[in-house]
């Protein structure tokens, strides 16, 4: 059921959806009045969730500045979504590829004497492999041999991750912490859920949503209607935070 829930919560916090849900509701109202004052209101809202210079703010104030990692740590933990499957059960990689890439730096590098893989099917109407299986795949194609990769193919969402990535380190008998690598934007909740299931980390942030340098006014002020999808990610984050610190 929370795993239901979650999926419902990514909807209802979508800035998109809340514009068609004004748009909608200025076709229900029948006042002159009441169509206008929602109109307006809608106008506003819309403009202040395209406006980038407000999502560069507030994407910058949450994501955690670059790191270096040196040392040598037990294992760098992979979560799932940064890749998927086509209709043909075909694997591929997203936007957040770069997770991948910097976990195999870790290990080539010999920061990590293993890799966990974790992520199952997160999706609720669709029959997909395992995440985790491509993930492992892809990782033996770049060199790391297949008895240093240990793989949750269960887990379905970021609290699941950090419950089946501690059965794994337990049965391995891992104290140092591990490297987690995730996503800039995911790693504040990420870091919450792991170390709420007793596992420590140093976490290990890529995939930067924004970065540090130096738009033009124009690519500050000039409305982006991509950003009501990004928006609504970067809010989803927020909420899941705070469950994970409160619950």
């Amino acid at each position: 059921m929370q795993f239901v829930l979650a999926k419902l919560l990514v909807l209802l916090v979508t800035p998109a959806n809340w514009i068609i849900a004004g748009l909608l509701l200025i076709l229900i109202i029948r006042s002159k009045t009441g169509k206008k004052k929602t109109g307006i209101a809608l106008l506003v809202f819309s403009l202040l969730v395209t406006n980038p210079w407000l999502y560069r703010m507030a994407v910058l104030s949450w994501q955690p500045n670059p790191v270096k990692i040196k040392g040598n740590y037990p294992a760098a933990i992979l979560p799932g979504g940064l890749s998927g499957y086509d209709r043909e059960g075909n694997g591929y990689f997203g936007q957040a590829a770069d997770r991948f890439i910097q976990t195999a730096n870790l290990f080539h590098e010999g920061v990590v004497n293993y890799i966990i893989v974790t992520g199952g099917n997160g999706h609720l109407e669709r029959n997909y492999p395992p995440e985790a299986t491509f993930l492992k795949e892809e990782l033996i194609r770049n060199g790391v041999p297949a008895n240093r990769i240990l793989v949750d193919d269960k887990s379905r969402n970021t609290r699941e991750n950090a419950i089946f990535t501690k059965l794994l380190a337990d049965s391995m008998q891992f104290t140092s912490p591990c490297v987690l690598v995730t996503s800039a934007m995911h790693m504040r909740r990420c870091s919450l859920e792991f170390s709420n299931a007793g596992i420590r980390t140093i976490g290990l942030p890529c995939n930067y949503e924004v970065i540090h340098d130096r738009p033009s006014v124009a690519d500050l002020l000039w409305p982006d209607l991509s950003l009501t999808d990004k928006w609504g990610r970067l809010i989803k984050e927020w909420i899941g935070f705070i469950v994970a610190k409160y619950r």
